[in-house]
């Protein structure tokens, strides 16, 4: 009885709704789509399709020993080229690390040390000899100086040099010339004649010179590091001005004279006075002591 009456509610239910549906709007959605579900746990959105460009393998971009780089999605993509192909070759004994990024390369510069063991490198002379003493120049000579020198015990090779002279007398110190190019033997002229005769301000003077010479990128006071070129001072010469020829009948002495003067001529007669009377008296004590015997 129970179950007929079910049955009976659900038609009734049913012969009610039936004028809804049949007038449903044509402007929604249908019905189905509302109302129908799908239970077996699997999605019914259509799976996106891939492109050609996508599906295709990509290429990887790969660096080369000569920096070339190449990027493409497929055959058909154009290709972009690093053609930047310079290369930093290491010379001496100091190696150069380049890093391009972009446009722009970076350089690192790898600064080379050496066993402590083997010592710094210096400077030798050849002209003049170490063995010839002091040697003098003159201000203002027609003649340049020369200079001549070798290197000794070098490992690690110096771009450049300075080479400068120094006074202690002056507190002073010149420089000759900067970035001179390095060469196992050295050699440098000075005019002196040229530069006095543009130093107005900061003449030479008479006095006594140190020769420095010293690695350009380092500095006159700069600690010697081993396989390097150490600072050099080694060398020491004087300058001094020549003056105007004179007659040496019209030369006269400022320091000497030839006639003696007053006290000289008083100390002089003091020392004979007292030379004879020590004879006198020597002489007559011994014959006065004689007599008596």
């Amino acid at each position: 009885m129970k179950g007929t009456r079910s049955l009976g509610q659900i038609l009734t239910v049913a012969l009610a709704l039936t004028p809804l549906a049949s007038a449903w709007p044509g402007w929604l959605p249908d019905v189905d789509t509302l109302i129908v579900r799908q239970d077996d746990g699997t999605s019914s959105a259509p799976e996106p399709t891939r492109s050609a460009a996508s599906s295709s393998n990509a290429r990887s971009v790969t660096s080369t020993d000569d920096n070339e780089a190449t990027s493409s999605a497929d055959s058909d993509e154009p290709k972009t080229t690093n053609l930047n192909t310079a290369k930093v070759s290491p010379t001496g004994t100091d190696s150069d690390d380049s890093t391009t990024t972009g446009n722009s390369t970076t350089k690192a510069t790898t600064h080379s040390t050496f066993d402590v063991l083997d010592g710094a490198g210096g400077v030798a002379m050849i002209t003049p000899a170490t063995t010839a003493g002091t040697t003098l120049y003159r201000i203002g000579d027609p003649t340049p100086i020369t200079w001549v020198w070798n290197y000794t015990s070098l490992q690690g090779t110096p771009s450049a040099v300075d080479v400068l002279v120094s006074c202690s007398t002056a507190s002073a110190t010149w420089t000759l010339t900067q970035n001179m190019t390095f060469e196992p033997t050295a050699t440098f002229t000075w005019d002196t004649e040229k530069y006095s005769e543009s130093a107005v301000v900061s003449p030479l003077l008479v006095a006594q010179y140190t020769l420095l010479i010293h690695d350009s990128d380092s500095s006159v006071d700069a600690t010697a590091e081993a396989g390097y070129l150490a600072p050099f001072d080694g060398f020491q010469f004087g300058l001094y001005t020549s003056r105007p020829y004179q007659d040496l009948g019209e030369w006269k002495c400022a320091t000497c004279s030839g006639a003696l003067g007053d006290v000289d001529r008083q100390a002089l007669g003091f020392a004979i006075s007292m030379s004879i009377i020590t004879v006198l008296s020597f002489t007559w004590y011994v014959t006065g002591f004689a007599a008596l015997l």
